[in-house]
């Protein structure tokens, strides 16, 4: 999913559980978990994409335009998700429990959002295991050419996130119902 489209589920559900629960610390781990989750990119980013421009658009248009080589995403992962959720359980810590209900918000949207990117669909690579096995390589996990995204745009790029490049082809027309004649 977009970064902008994590902010706003993530701002909703904060809205939502505030209301219905009036715990800062839950919404605080929740925003954490849904969103912050994302600072994990910019790790990657930096030491293992060995990129220096931290500019937001620059950082945006190397993700978005499928320019990644490397994805190590140490805090997207199922395995992460289960140490948390058993640590919320046996400390019963409420930020804790915030942060596993927003990887639970956050890493089904990605699956459903980016899966455009790989036809095997990524239900497999939110597995830190998979992606050691596979050298950490993105193209392991990635088969379809992905639009670059233009030097001048961001706020688009931000909510509606990556393309694919066949989504600028036109498609024909689906052929028009044949009419019946009517008989009378």
């Amino acid at each position: 999913m977009s970064p902008g489209g994590h902010l706003v589920t993530t701002a909703a559900a904060c809205a939502a559980v505030y209301a219905g629960t009036g715990s800062v610390e839950l919404v605080a781990g929740l925003a954490a978990g849904g969103f912050l989750i994302d600072v994990d990119h910019v790790v990657d980013y930096v030491l293992f994409e060995r990129q220096r421009d931290l500019r937001p658009a620059s950082f945006l248009r190397y993700y978005l335009g499928g320019r990644v080589e490397r994805v190590v995403l140490v805090l997207h992962s199922y395995e992460l998700l289960a140490l948390l959720a058993a640590l919320a359980w046996f400390t019963q810590v409420e930020w804790l429990w915030g942060w596993v209900f927003g990887m639970l918000l956050h890493l089904p949207l990605d699956i459903i959002f980016n899966g455009k990117f790989a036809s095997g669909g990524l239900l497999h690579f939110y597995s830190f295991i998979v992606r050691v096995r596979a050298g950490f390589r993105a193209e392991r996990f990635t088969d379809r050419r992905v639009k670059p995204v233009p030097a001048d745009e961001f706020w688009t790029p931000f909510f509606v996130g990556g393309r694919l490049a066949d989504d600028d082809v036109e498609r024909p027309a689906p052929p028009a119902p044949r009419s019946v004649p009517v008989r009378g």
